[in-house]
């Protein structure tokens, strides 16, 4: 098969087809043909694709055969399609975490660890993190790079299409309400999520973890391949429609001056250094990071009271760099490399 082979998106109605189709828009990737997939009863839209208007194909007759790698935007139907795929000879992107937790699907972020595509078969699938992790991580690996790393502490401020459109829809219904001098309706929450923050994503275990923090901490030891690294995490949730902020501090393994620290962040893939000291000079997920395709590090600054401690502010587009270029740039290297 040719290596610059055809793909096939499945799940393009929903926010990660969207986005995905946008970023494909605007980027150029090894990939041949594209076609796009959906149900029955979501099929047959025309969405533009390079300047033209494309088909969006049903996936209950389409044969996989046709595609060397196929990308899987929707977690129900990975589950129930990805193996048909796979029998068919194609590579399979999961970009929805569907297969994340199976230690036999290599969990990959392209600027971090692209050398775990090499353990893609035989199980043919490659699953890509939750946005946060993938936030963190491109943040993260330099600095791990150049001085090793004791410890993660990290505090996640996530708008609601981190969770799911349900929850995007109940802000917004809920934000109106209020504003017009309305009561607000709880909707998809515990309690009030407009002009508040929730300090709990899911429910939480026997030790007080939410199921989100502790995959977001397994996940971030697994694709560092440090199974025993202390890492502790908060996740809120921020009444904001898009975007993703993060507080992160580590202790690395020897002392890593800010500076250093800064050069190191301005050379890394992925990564814009936003940190100034004149007004203004920080990140922020709205006015900066949204329609990016960087994770934006701010806030940059080392414990004056302990030397490996440093600490910084984290912000990006979490459909746009968590999800959609960081699947697509999974599915490239596929295709360059391992097809």
């Amino acid at each position: 098969m040719s290596k610059t082979g055809d793909v096939a998106i499945v799940g393009v109605s929903g926010l990660i087809g969207e986005t995905l189709l946008n970023v494909l828009d605007e980027h150029e990737f090894a990939f041949g043909r594209i076609h796009l997939l959906d149900t029955e009863d979501r099929a047959g839209g025309r969405p533009m694709l390079k300047g033209q208007s494309q088909r969006v194909e049903v996936l209950e007759r389409f044969d996989f055969a046709q595609v060397a790698v196929v990308l899987f935007a929707d977690a129900e139907l990975a589950t129930g399609w990805a193996a048909q795929a796979v029998k068919a000879g194609c590579l399979v992107v999961d970009a929805c975490g569907a297969f994340r937790g199976e230690a036999d699907v290599p969990l990959v972020v392209a600027e971090v660890n692209p050398q775990a595509l090499q353990s893609v078969r035989p199980r043919g699938m490659v699953s890509c993190p939750d946005a946060q992790v993938v936030q963190t991580l491109v943040a993260l690996q330099p600095l791990v790079a150049e001085a090793g790393l004791q410890s993660v502490t990290l505090a996640t401020y996530q708008s609601m299409s981190t969770v799911g459109s349900d929850e995007v829809e109940a802000l917004a219904l809920q934000t109106g309400r209020l504003l017009n001098g309305q009561p607000a309706e709880k909707g998809a929450f515990d309690k009030q999520a407009a002009f508040n923050l929730i300090p709990r994503i899911g429910e939480l275990d026997d030790s007080g973890n939410s199921a989100v923090e502790t995959q977001l901490a397994d996940d971030v030891r697994r694709i560092l391949q440090l199974p025993q690294l202390p890492v502790s995490v908060t996740c809120v949730l921020v009444p904001t429609f898009f975007g993703s902020a993060q507080v992160m501090q580590i202790r690395t393994g020897e002392a890593l001056p800010a500076k250093r620290a800064a050069t190191l962040l301005r050379k890394a893939p992925g990564v814009k250094l936003l940190d100034r000291a004149s007004a203004g000079g920080y990140p922020t997920p709205v006015a900066d990071a949204t329609g990016t395709d960087q994770v934006w590090v701010g806030r940059l600054r080392q414990d004056s009271l302990d030397p490996v401690s440093i600490s910084m502010w984290l912000v990006s587009d979490n459909l746009r760099k968590g999800v959609a270029l960081n699947a697509l740039a999974v599915a490239d290297l596929l295709i360059k490399d391992h097809l």
